[in-house]
């Protein structure tokens, strides 16, 4: 899922290519890797009454991405800011969607920009093309099932530690996503570093897991890592404790 900063250097103006930048329109206006369009995290989510973060409506999800210029035949590559989950969150929508050509840059925009990288300030828009959703619903899990399974799955906090103990999910083991994220501007450790982690951590691969955080927006970063170091029964529940504590559903 994730493709290194000189391979994209080189190939940025592949036609088969569209890159996405999620830190959103206002920072995309100041610099941007060239041929890169803006997708803030906003566009991907639907916001409920309790502020929860779900996601898209399929007809939405469509039209969205086929604005973009993405149908099957093209490799997606998303890229953000350092610390910041917003590219793992849509690279999960795009997956969710059934779009699998779905890359994640290893490093922030700005240690891009340190190495002397291409950066434009150059408004890029690609042409309109139709997106057909190909919902994946092993990669998410609603309160519902969620609920029946507090005893069954390993359910995974992605937040802090201060956050876990004010309130969280019942049965919930803390992971905070900043455990995952690499150094020197890397969006993630390497995959033998992730899964040393996760060893560590006990995290169990006979189980099926649960991430989940604030907004689902960290929890969204988890579940990249996890998925890296070759964890396959992975799913996010995307509403997370907004949601959850919307529906009023019991705290541990």
């Amino acid at each position: 899922m994730i493709v290194s900063h000189s391979w994209l250097a080189e190939h940025y103006n592949d036609s088969d290519l569209v890159i996405l930048d999620s830190r959103g329109n206002v920072a995309y206006s100041y610099a941007h890797i060239p041929k890169s369009q803006p997708l803030g995290v906003e566009k991907v989510v639907k916001v409920t009454d309790s502020g929860a973060n779900l996601v898209l409506e399929t007809d939405a999800a469509a039209t969205l991405f086929g604005s973009l210029g993405i149908d099957d035949a093209k490799t997606v590559v998303i890229y953000g800011d350092y610390m910041d989950p917003s590219a793992a969150r849509i690279a999960w929508t795009f997956l969710y969607f059934g779009h699998e050509k779905i890359k994640i840059l290893d490093i922030g925009i700005r240690s891009w920009h340190q190495k002397g990288l291409p950066i434009t300030k150059e408004v890029y828009k690609a042409t309109p093309t139709t997106f057909a959703p190909k919902i994946n619903p092993s990669l998410r899990i609603e309160a519902e099932d969620l609920q029946k399974k507090l005893d069954t799955a390993y359910i995974i906090d992605a937040r802090s530690p201060q956050e876990y103990m004010a309130g969280r999910i019942p049965n919930s083991v803390l992971f905070p996503f900043t455990d995952g994220v690499g150094e020197k501007g890397s969006l993630f450790k390497e995959k033998d570093e992730l899964v040393k982690i996760f060893e560590e951590q006990k995290i169990p691969k006979d189980k099926e897991l649960v991430c989940y955080c604030a907004l689902g927006h960290r929890a969204a970063n988890v579940f990249t890592q996890l998925k890296m170091a070759g964890y396959e029964n992975v799913k996010l529940y995307d509403g997370s404790l907004a949601d959850w504590v919307g529906r009023r559903l019991p705290l541990g």
